[in-house]
């Protein structure tokens, strides 16, 4: 029987920070489903609700400009989904009456997404409770280590985005492992 290897496995500040925001990410997703399910929306329904909502603090819209309204596959690039998938979400909340699409004027064959009155609405009633959410996950941190932690992740995220091939190295050190699954 193999025993973990204890050499390989320290404590480290660097892997507890992305444990950390692992964790943390499922938590916001459990609470963020347990909030928009009384609403009859999914987190990632929601997400494209604030995407089409030309959100500012979307990381997606620092990282791309956009003057145009959204199209699904940017939707699924920002959400990091399949093509099936953002469909399957536009879908819904096309059945909801809270987005509409329409043909882009210059191309046709490019659908592009706009909030319905029934989604501005949606998103502006629910907007208090969610900025509370945040307030409160934020307080009692200096506007300095606000923006610390924001540069830090935003660094991180740089990292995985722009930097793929050398992410995938590290996983080649798999490729010559004797493991069986």
């Amino acid at each position: 029987m193999n025993e973990i290897n204890k050499n390989m496995i320290k404590k480290s500040i660097e892997e507890s920070i992305v444990l950390s925001i692992l964790d943390l990410s499922s938590q916001l997703k459990k609470i963020g489903d347990e909030v928009y399910q009384k609403v009859g929306l999914t987190t990632q329904q929601w997400l494209i609700l604030l995407h089409l909502a030309d959100n500012p603090n979307l990381p997606f819209f620092k990282r791309e400009k956009h003057e145009k309204d959204l199209m699904a596959s940017e939707l699924a690039d920002s959400l990091n989904v399949t093509r099936a998938n953002i469909t399957n979400l536009i879908n819904i909340l096309l059945d909801k009456g809270l987005i509409r699409q329409y043909e882009d004027n210059k191309d046709r064959r490019k659908k592009r997404l706009k909030l319905t009155k029934k989604g501005i609405t949606l998103v502006n009633k629910t907007q208090p409770s969610r900025l509370g959410v945040i307030n409160y996950l934020t307080e009692g941190f200096s506007k300095e280590e606000k923006q610390t932690f924001l540069c830090f992740l935003e660094q991180c995220m740089d990292k995985l985005i722009n930097e793929d091939e050398k992410i995938k190295s590290f996983h080649k050190l798999l490729e010559n492992s004797d493991v069986d699954l």
